[in-house]
């Protein structure tokens, strides 16, 4: 599968405000396993596909 870079990236805190859940749930789950945590890059944020 190809990556595609997108001109609005999805951030931690963007996909908390899509779910109408706050940042630290979204860190919940992804402790939980239920979300996969990107790899952060040398450079930047990390962006959830």
């Amino acid at each position: 599968m190809a990556k595609v870079k997108s001109e609005n990236p999805l951030t931690i805190g963007r996909v908390a405000r899509q779910a109408g859940v706050n940042v630290e749930t979204i860190r919940y789950y992804q402790k939980r396993g239920l979300i996969q945590e990107p790899s952060k890059p040398v450079l930047g944020y990390r962006c959830y596909p």
